[in-house]
């Protein structure tokens, strides 16, 4: 009897252990804090706050929107990214559309995806908030 309990109990722990968030996944966020108009609008620097498993590297891409009356700027960018497993503030330019319209100061929506990766493990952070836009 003792025996099967113990072999439950093993197959039980091995179970949790195999189940389990892979630390990378458990403790990885971003989140856009804040944008600073580059060339009157041309552009936004991106400011991200990243927080990832020491290690990983990769990317990812910008989007941002901010409406002005009944017009929208549009534009994309990218942002590098080597963590090291402490909170780290990331920068990535957002350009506005060619032929679209410039970036004002206000508040503009954000949002991204980050493609980080080790040798054999990718973990893949998502974000989409408001951001507040100075000069």
């Amino acid at each position: 009897m003792r025996r099967i309990v113990t072999t439950i109990a093993l197959l039980g722990l091995s179970l949790f252990v195999v189940l389990a968030p892979t630390p990378a996944s458990a403790a990885s966020s971003v989140e856009a804090t804040s944008g600073a108009l580059v060339a009157r609008g041309v552009a936004v620097d991106l400011t991200l706050t990243v927080v990832c498993q020491a290690g990983m590297s990769g990317a990812s891409n910008l989007t941002l929107r901010q409406r002005s009356g009944d017009r929208v700027a549009h534009g994309t960018g990218w942002a590098p990214l080597r963590c090291s497993g402490e909170p780290q503030v990331v920068t990535g330019r957002v350009f506005a559309d060619a032929g679209g319209f410039a970036f004002n100061k206000g508040v503009a929506l954000a949002s991204g995806h980050f493609e980080l990766c080790e040798q054999e493990n990718c973990d893949f952070l998502d974000f989409n908030n408001t951001v507040r836009i100075t000069r």
